[in-house]
């Protein structure tokens, strides 16, 4: 009896196996596995979740000793920290942008320390998809700076005239707008409603009514339009080349003087740790005074002269770069 059962239950075996070996129905794929998963509980692919750090330390030096040529010797630091986090959620999205640098030039020779860099920079935005390329977002980001700022006499910058500071100024833009995507490497922002604020919380620089403020007053506040564009393109497999643009228009004063502030940036990586770096900084704000020709000391009286006009910063560095995810 027990030798029949057995008998039996090997043939069964072997022809299920047999069957299952040659039907055209076999174990479903891993993507066909989630998809159907997906039908049944949700769609478990609906929340995109990322998380990317980056951190550039660029470092150069020139000694020179009996240099026929002439020239100083000098040396400079340029440390970024780039923060990005993204969720896309099927309703809801949320993205947040952190960025710091600073960067020192010594001329051991002169015993000058010069700021090259100063930057700390914050932005988050949330949406609620209204089309699969657009969503009505709420935008906040601010801007200020580390480490006081002073005016330069004859190329060396002088303690008592000081210029900036720790917010003064800071910028806070709050905007409420559309948020489209037209491409996967483009974004628009387009706020008819926007509040721009600038702070000036020192009280000397406040007494002078620098950066737009009224003498006296510790912050501006304007209402107006605001675009926000950025693209990011990899030219190649080892060079990147990244573009912001910031746009704002008062409407109750000169909506025609329209703020710019553009970052453009070209990365071109050598390998997992060393980059080459290039980056171009524009900003045009009217409310900026800004020396636009030095004082002529051969001419009494002469105090140069000040203006509003565009800030230019380029910097070129290489050194070691860093991505964590």
């Amino acid at each position: 009896m027990n030798v029949r059962v057995a008998l039996v239950l090997i043939w069964s075996f072997s022809y299920w196996n047999c069957v299952w070996s040659q039907s055209p129905v076999g174990p479903l794929p891993s993507n066909d596995e989630s998809k159907l998963r997906a039908s049944l509980v949700g769609n478990a692919d609906s929340v995109y979740h990322k998380h990317e750090t980056l951190v550039n330390v660029q470092f150069s030096q020139v000694q020179l000793s009996q240099w026929a040529a002439g020239g100083q010797s000098s040396a400079s630091l340029i440390a970024k920290l780039d923060q990005f986090w993204e969720y896309d959620g099927t309703a809801l999205g949320w993205d947040t942008e952190v960025h710091a640098a600073f960067g020192l030039l010594h001329r051991p020779d002169e015993g000058v320390l010069l700021k090259t860099d100063d930057r700390i920079e914050l932005a988050t935005k949330v949406g609620y998809r209204l089309k699969d390329k657009g969503s009505l977002t709420a935008l906040g980001s601010f801007r200020t700076q580390m480490a006081p700022g002073f005016a330069a006499v004859n190329g060396v910058p002088d303690p008592s005239q000081v210029t900036s500071r720790f917010m003064a100024p800071g910028y806070l833009v709050v905007a409420l707008g559309l948020d489209l995507k037209p491409k996967d490497n483009v974004t628009v922002f387009l706020a008819p409603f926007t509040s721009k604020s600038t702070y000036v919380l020192d009280e000397e620089l406040s007494a002078a009514g620098l950066f737009g403020v009224t003498p006296g007053e510790s912050a501006r506040h304007e209402m107006g339009g605001y675009i926000r564009l950025g693209f990011k393109e990899t030219v190649s497999e080892n060079v990147t080349y990244a573009v912001r643009l910031d746009l704002f228009s008062n409407y109750l004063e000169e909506p025609e003087a329209v703020d710019i502030f553009s970052d453009h940036v070209l990365t071109l990586k050598v390998n997992d740790w060393l980059s080459t770096t290039l980056g171009l900084t524009l900003i045009y704000d009217k409310d900026v005074e800004l020396m636009l020709r030095e004082p002529d000391p051969d001419v009494p009286g002469d105090l140069g002269e000040i203006g509003d006009g565009v800030q230019l910063k380029q910097i070129l560095a290489v050194g070691l770069s860093l991505k964590f995810s």
